[in-house]
């Protein structure tokens, strides 16, 4: 069997009505919209579907995304407890306090750094350290196990935070901590030049992806293909085969006669959680001629023997039968998205 699973989240695109005169046209993936079947998901965040892709399972705790994704970020085992501190900005409106993430604002390695030394000055006497990989992924290196329940940075951008402050017994101790660091961020002198430049100033944290790096987990794939970080550390940790994701489906080169494989596609993420209409209509276009069109042929020739497109919300399969289902109703992104 070759079977091959798409999870794209942001498929849908932002939450904004459209006339169906202004998409473009889509026949590849309003073929697979209407010949497929369809199932719910309940997911909080695209970064928690992946992870269940993976078959890791959280209960009431975090996915371990912090100690994961260090993973990729060093080439050393991450020892130890990690929380994620991904560099924000957090902006008071109306609907409250908004969080912004780095898919709207540029870092620099070097501005990175020198922000983190200023907060490790305040973290001493928690006995925390903030480590900084790469200018848009930050970690906290947690010596103590805690109490919490953390909300994936993913799930909230463009939210008031409020509603999703970090849970448990040790979140006081932690907010009130971020606090203290949203005082340094307030006062630092990158900061205040960032905002001399017109550019968003990291005034916040947001803490997440609790937890420890589990072991070799069961393997569920026979490949992984992605543009998510999260995916490589979770094919790594699932010595699963991983390959950078390519332009198009072409670019994969597949020659076992069976298979299980994962493509994870992130890039339309951004674009609901910034209501960028125009940028997902773009990416629309680009993954309908680059990505479901040569799937759909892939299917119809028989070199596909299941596809299943999953989002962050639903899971739609088809089988090299699909192409017979003349019944089923005609649909398109249109009438999915409303």
């Amino acid at each position: 069997m070759r079977n091959l699973t798409v999870f794209i989240p942001g498929l849908f695109g932002p939450d904004i009505t459209i006339h169906p005169d202004d998409l473009p046209s889509l026949p590849a993936l309003n073929w697979i919209l209407s010949r497929g079947e369809y199932a719910t998901l309940k997911s909080t965040s695209a970064s928690d579907s992946l992870c269940e892709l993976f078959g890791l399972s959280a209960a009431s705790n975090d996915h371990p995304v912090a100690a994961i994704s260090r993973l990729t970020d060093d080439i050393q085992h991450p020892e130890g407890l990690w929380l994620r501190a991904d560099p924000v900005h957090v902006r008071a409106d109306r609907d409250g306090l908004i969080l912004i993430d780095s898919n709207q604002f540029s870092i620099t390695q070097h501005d990175a750094l020198a922000l983190a030394a200023e907060i490790n000055v305040v973290l001493k006497s928690y006995e925390f350290e903030l480590e900084v990989p790469v200018p848009t992924r930050w970690y906290l290196r947690i010596k103590d196990e805690l109490k919490i329940r953390t909300t994936p940075v993913d799930a909230i951008v463009g939210r008031d935070i409020l509603p999703f402050m970090p849970m448990g017994d040790d979140r006081i101790n932690l907010i009130q901590m971020l606090n203290n660091i949203q005082m340094i961020l307030h006062d630092a002198d990158i900061n205040k030049k960032r905002e001399q430049e017109k550019k968003l100033a990291i005034n916040s944290l947001w803490f997440w992806g609790y937890g420890k790096l589990p072991k070799i987990i069961d393997r569920q794939w026979s490949f992984v293909v992605s543009d998510e970080m999260l995916a490589k550390g979770l094919a790594m940790v699932a010595a699963t085969p991983f390959t950078e994701l390519p332009a198009a489906y072409s670019d994969i080169n597949n020659t076992e006669a069976s298979y299980n494989g994962l493509i994870v596609i992130n890039s339309c993420q951004k674009f609901s959680h910034y209501h960028d209409l125009e940028g997902w209509l773009e990416a629309l276009m680009f993954y309908e001629k680059n990505w479901f069109e040569p799937l759909v042929k892939a299917l119809k020739r028989g070199e596909l023997d299941q596809l299943h497109i999953k989002t962050e919300i639903n899971s739609i399969s088809l089988d090299k039968r699909s192409r017979y289902r003349f019944w089923k109703n005609t649909k398109s992104i249109h009438t999915c998205k409303n």
